[in-house]
């Protein structure tokens, strides 16, 4: 099957709960903790019950985040053991990298390991020139997959969430993301790994460690019941992080965007665990 069918067939596959209704808050909850983010939602991830928000239809950068939207287009258009071979272009990207060298090969699995765990940015321009050719052509799948899912706020024009004029989503839309790479299995397994070792074309072990001081069990923001996303930063989009937390067979999205690094991690798992009934 050529990749642009599969990618268009992609939506019907998904289960119907990852399309996100609107839904009104759920009665019951204490008030919310407070958050420092500039836009914020919480949600039930099943259900899709809003629980709190905060301009969450407001237009953003929102920096690495968008790396989920680059995760899912991969897994659904392309081959994980396709062979990826690092050009120039790839490893010149900055700052965050793998240090991936032009001319090297690795199995695109371990590039996607790599821009979801340790959100290296060489990986995923690789990742975005493996699948579509270009990465100018990845984000275009990427914009459209994203209306797919009802993320009728969003464009994208890179794999990475580098600063790009026209390029934006919302704390809403991002939390439509989250539920469809949580309803996949592949994708579900790595947000989770707080670390992974990936081998390198002469042999060397690269050990991947995640971005998400709620994943580390050493991070004095430790969270036990966290089961991932992803995080994101840059001048223009501030600190963001996509979050999500399981217990008692209950799972709750937490999106910050524009948060303060001092405070993310912190109010976040407030969110989470205020969303569980923990708080």
């Amino acid at each position: 099957m050529k990749r642009r069918t599969l990618l268009r067939n992609a939506a019907l596959t998904l289960p119907t709960a990852a399309f996100l209704p609107r839904a009104s808050a759920q009665s019951g909850l204490p008030k919310p903790p407070p958050t420092s983010a500039k836009a914020c939602i919480v949600l039930d991830a099943v259900g899709g019950q809003i629980l709190f928000e905060r301009n969450a239809d407001e237009r953003r950068a929102v920096a690495s985040t968008q790396k989920l939207v680059s995760a899912l287009v991969c897994v659904e258009s392309t081959a994980l053991d396709k062979t990826a071979s690092v050009s120039a272009f790839d490893a010149a990207a900055e700052p965050h990298k793998m240090y991936l060298k032009e001319g090297e090969h690795y199995p695109l699995k371990s590039l996607l390991q790599a821009m979801l765990i340790e959100s290296c940015n060489d990986a995923a321009r690789c990742v975005a020139r493996t699948c579509a050719g270009s990465e100018p052509a990845f984000a275009v799948w990427m914009t459209r997959r994203a209306q797919q899912l009802g993320m009728k706020n969003s464009h994208f024009k890179n794999a990475s969430g580098l600063p790009a004029e026209g390029q934006y989503s919302t704390a809403r839309d991002l939390s439509r993301v989250a539920r469809a790479v949580l309803y996949n299995s592949t994708l579900r397994g790595i947000v989770g790994r707080h670390e992974l070792n990936v081998s390198r074309p002469d042999g060397r072990v690269k050990k991947l460690t995640t971005t998400n001081h709620l994943l580390r069990p050493n991070s004095p923001f430790y969270l036990p019941h966290c089961i991932g996303m992803k995080t994101g930063y840059t001048n223009l989009a501030g600190k963001c992080l996509v979050s999500s937390a399981n217990y008692r067979g209950r799972t709750i999205i937490c999106i910050s965007l524009g948060s303060s690094s001092k405070y993310i991690w912190k109010e976040s798992a407030a969110l989470l665990n205020w969303g569980l009934g923990l708080a």
